[in-house]
């Protein structure tokens, strides 16, 4: 096909769509936007359109990939795409090899969309910037053709698009016509971004397969909407605290993309860009935080308005200043050219993200060559300071299917891992084969040395004084301490036989001797699998409440006891083969035992778009939990107890819960909280012997409904006395006690601005998990440690027949805190022990 013949061949959006993209109240579905994706790539050679995998909903995600004709013939194609591989890592190359490689390549630029699917135009111009860059024959965009590589991902969410647009068809009109009554990522809702480090879900782990380990894109761009009013955009360079982990030339990139971009918009004369405020440079997550710890400059696009209806801004009605305490309306450094105000549309959004779209690809275009050989020093650096450090997984670790996962994590942030194929020694210890081993000599090092290694966030203050310039996000995610998993940082080389990982499965598990009791390891959080399994098929569990002699050692209390059945000895075998875990006999059976059955758990789903909720049903679904969703009306009906053993309260406010969403807010079906009389249903619940579990902040409920004597010390204490925002603190656990059980007597816990709780002499309370005396901080930041010395972080409080749990901190924090999972796990069980 001819350069003269792609304009007039290739479809408008609104020819496909309907109408044009960004228009006044309109939203286009995934569907609709992939059939527009799908017809410009039949009509142009300048764009192939690739499946990259399936949604959780099951929808098919796309990438594109646009660029000349020439640079996507597909001998070269490959090669441009090698070229960016072997820069990348940096391996095997000589800094004039990689000079000529940079001159040769072109430079692969990434723009994804629909992060978070409220964020409407984020989602809905991909097609036009799609369709400006395939059909465009300014010479700005014939030379961003030649130089560049440009992926376009139309959606990181299909399934919250489609539900967005649906919702929005649905209720044209109503003031709830973008406010859905129920998150829109069945998992995360709008912690999709936060899952880019850990790849928990079908949509990340798409994604991170094709930056990772497919196109290694130099520039990576992802376009949201929610810019700091009255601002229309914010661009980079962003806040303080950058990572240390973080390479220079990555920072110096994205300051000068960023400048660039707003050159741009301030050229055409579009105002109200800002930069520098609100966001920073610190936590590993996110659709563009998570590729600059692997040396690609990571671009964030905020843009204002999210909303398909116009509307009118008066200049009267903005703040005096931006939180930052610069002014809204007189230049700045970080904000030259102030809105004024007027008419805006949606198409305006759109037509800013154009502009910052085209203006970096310009920018890319002009400085490929420096953009490749940029990455590849970044890599060669990493390579450089990491030569003498290993970091070592052991095989022989309490909880080896997590440490497994862990490992899988790693490759799929590109993490290269080797496994050891017999044992070896390093630093005086011993290792068994099995286990793995991470080189810090490679390119991707930040991102290993910042999911491995603790994080210290900077006290950071205007004034002496005054209060802590927060992160954005959160302080302290180590990984490998939220897993509860074992790395051993050792100082040097370690030699050893092994081979690369490219996924790792723990090796098929071994059911011992012939019973005539079977016993699973509490201290697996897997076993907890195999028991859903069994429960369900009707298989006689109990749980031991001291240790126990197996087969294969001494077992902790809360072990899990098998009646062997006609079939129970098939239905482990099935479950350790899969699951990689370790099955026992025992022969003498201690006396105290608790029979368990299948807890008939109830999920609080109120109408909102709770993450913790979400995270808490992936978790179910994982661990194979069977869970029902338990709204407000239900509670307010009551006779709660008849129908489920255990509810499931995620993470809200006291206040949240009881009066739920205000008349007006959604339909009015959707309305209204538990209410005090619900509350009192809840209460009866427990005294009938039913069990609740409080996660986090809504550990508080027991106290202001049940009357449960356990005081919150953190509340009303002033930021500058007591601030933990994000950070993981250690824990000592009681793992005497059912619901630590499997429990190591230390652990990580994950706490966010959360409750730790005080007890009064002689109470009832039993206190399972405490925070120490010192020494609490394992990674972020924490004030105030003598506020929560010795405090309780979870509680069992026995209330008539039954418990209610205060689980006082993230103990599922985003399906990355595997190590404190058993906290959840056992107060499940509780509700079902006998």
């Amino acid at each position: 096909m001819t350069t003269s013949s792609q304009a007039q061949a290739a479809p408008t959006p609104e020819s496909v769509i309907g109408w044009a993209p960004c228009a006044d109240n309109k939203l286009a579905t995934y569907e609709q936007i992939s059939a527009y994706f799908q017809k410009l790539d039949e009509a142009s050679n300048r764009m192939r359109l690739y499946d990259i995998g399936k949604t959780t909903e099951g929808r098919t995600q796309q990438l594109s990939i646009i660029s000349s004709e020439e640079n996507l013939a597909p001998g070269n194609l490959a090669r441009y795409k090698d070229i960016a591989r072997r820069l990348a890592l940096a391996k095997d190359l000589t800094d004039d090899q990689a000079r000529q490689l940079a001159k040769d390549g072109k430079s692969i630029v990434w723009l994804s969309y629909g992060t978070h699917s409220n964020e409407v135009a984020a989602h809905q111009a991909a097609p036009q910037v799609a369709y400006e860059l395939v059909t465009g024959e300014s010479p700005e965009i014939r030379a961003i053709r030649d130089k560049v590589i440009t992926i376009v991902v139309p959606s990181i969410n299909p399934d919250g698009e489609t539900q967005m647009a649906n919702w929005y068809q649905q209720q044209f009109g109503k003031p709830w016509s973008l406010t859905l009554p129920d998150m829109y990522h069945k998992y995360a809702g709008h912690d999709d971004n936060r899952d880019l480090a850990m790849f928990n879900l079908a949509e990340t782990r798409n994604v991170g397969a094709q930056l990772y380990r497919e196109w290694f894109p130099q520039i990576v761009f992802d376009a949201h909407q929610i810019a700091e009013f009255p601002a229309r955009i914010f661009i980079p360079p962003y806040n303080d605290p950058v990572n240390p982990n973080i390479q220079a030339l990555t920072v110096r990139g994205t300051n000068l993309v960023g400048s660039a971009i707003t050159n741009r918009l301030s050229e055409e004369g579009k105002s109200g860009a800002i930069s520098h405020g609100t966001y920073d440079m610190w936590s590993n997550s996110g659709m563009v935080n998570t590729p600059r710890y692997h040396n690609m400059v990571g671009i964030l696009a905020e843009v204002a308005h999210s909303n398909p209806a116009p509307t009118t801004y008066d200049p009267k009605n903005f703040p005096a200043t931006f939180r930052n305490g610069d002014s809204t309306s007189e230049p700045s450094v970080f904000y030259p050219h102030p809105y004024k105000g007027g008419e805006w549309h949606l198409s305006d959004s759109c037509d800013y993200l154009s502009s910052v779209n085209v203006g970096m690809l310009e920018l890319a275009a002009k400085r490929a060559s420096d953009f490749l050989y940029d990455i590849y020093q970044m890599g060669r650096d990493a390579i450089q300071a990491g030569k003498d450090e290993t970091y070592v997984i052991p095989a022989d670790q309490a909880d080896y299917p997590t440490a497994v996962k862990f490992v899988n994590t790693l490759r799929r942030g590109g993490i290269e891992v080797e496994q050891a194929t017999a044992p070896f020694t390093a630093k005086g210890r011993d290792y068994p084969a099995g286990s793995f081993l991470a080189r810090g000599a490679q390119a991707f090092r930040p991102h290993l040395t910042d999911l491995t290694n603790p994080q210290r966030y900077p006290d950071i203050r205007r004034y002496p004084g005054g209060p802590l310039q927060l992160p954005y996000d959160v302080a302290g995610t180590t990984l490998a301490m939220q897993m509860g998993v074992k790395v051993d940082k050792i100082g040097s080389r370690v030699e050893a036989a092994t081979t690369p990982v490219e996924l790792a499965t723990p090796a098929a598990g071994q059911v011992s001797g012939q019973g005539p009791i079977y016993a699973l390891d509490p201290r697996v959080n897997d076993s907890f699998i195999a028991v859903n399994r069994l429960l369900a098929a009707g298989e006689k569990v109990s749980r031991t409440s001291s240790p126990v002699t197996t087969d294969r050692g001494s077992w902790p209390a809360g072990t899990f006891l098998v009646k062997a059945g006609a079939q129970t000895r098939d239905l482990l075998t099935k479950s350790a083969n899969e699951l990689g875990i370790a099955v026992a006999s025992v022969s003498d059976v201690p006396d105290a035992t608790h029979e368990l059955k299948a807890p008939r758990v109830a999920l609080y789903q109120a109408y909102d778009n709770n993450a913790d909720r979400g995270w808490n049903r992936y978790i179910f679904d994982t661990f194979e939990f069977p869970y029902t969703l338990l709204n407000n009306a239900e509670i307010r009906t009551g006779g709660l107890k008849d129908k489920y053993d255990v509810i499931v309260l995620p993470d809200a406010s006291f206040t949240s819960m009881r009066d739920g969403v205000r008349a007006g807010g959604l339909p009015p079906e959707f309305t209204g909280g538990i209410t005090d009389a619900g509350m009192a249903n809840l209460k009866k619940f427990v005294e009938d012997g039913g069990v609740t579990v409080g996660m986090d902040t809504a550990s508080l409920l027991p106290g202001r409904a049940f009357g449960v004597q356990a005081t919150d010390v953190t509340a009303g204490q002033p930021d500058t006395k007591l601030n933990i925002p994000g950070s993981i603190l250690k824990i000592k656990v009681d793992n005497t006690q059912p619901l630590g059980y499997g429990m190591p007597e230390e652990a990580g816990a994950f706490f966010t601005d959360s409750p730790a709780f005080s007890v009064p002499e002689g109470s009832n309370l039993k206190t399972v998990a405490r925070y120490p005396a010192n020494g609490t901080l394992l990674s972020g930041f924490l004030l105030g440690e003598e506020i929560i010395a010795n405090t309780s972080a979870v509680l069992d409080a026995p209330i008539g027949k039954g418990h209610a749990v205060l689980l006082g901190f993230r103990t599922q924090n985003r399906a990355q805190s595997h190590g404190t999972y058993k906290f959840l796990f056992n107060s499940l069980y509780l509700g079902a022990m006998s």
